[in-house]
């Protein structure tokens, strides 16, 4: 017989400070889904609960920092043992405020766009949004920086 896996719907924000760089979180050890990674703040859509809503709260609870949910910076499709995963990015802004993790995390880290780009413990789900993301976002060669 063959059973579909279930759909779950995840949201996650790109949050980024200062400098411009981008905050991304370790998964504990004993993390069920991807253990020892890195990964952008989010998690879970609950029931009744809007997308923006649950970006927001899933930042709160796995950071402490407060974000006023922006625009759809993209999507990723992923599959888990147990279930798919449609998982939207949302721009969670720039954001000045200290970093208190929960335990679903053992670090964070400020990282710039380049780096992530280059890093070896990223979800392959995550590198390719990553990747998507430095492409649609260049800007042009005349812009001056």
């Amino acid at each position: 017989m063959n059973l579909e896996k279930p759909y779950i719907v995840s949201v996650y924000a790109l949050i980024r400070n200062e400098k411009g760089e981008f905050l991304l979180l370790r998964r504990s050890e004993n993390s069920r889904t991807n253990p020892g990674k890195w990964d952008l703040p989010g998690g879970k859509v609950n029931p009744g609960e809007s997308l923006k809503e649950g970006v927001i709260r899933e930042v709160w609870e796995e950071t402490g920092i407060s974000i006023v949910s922006g625009d759809i910076a993209g999507e990723v499709n992923f599959e888990l043992s147990e279930k798919k995963v449609i998982a939207i990015v949302f721009d969670g802004g720039y954001v000045i405020s200290d970093v208190k993790l929960s335990y679903e995390h053992m670090e964070y880290t400020w990282i710039s766009l380049e780096n992530i780009l280059a890093m070896e413990e990223l979800p392959d789900y995550f590198k390719s949004f990553f990747e998507r993301f430095a492409t649609e976002n260049k800007p042009p060669s005349d812009f001056p920086i």
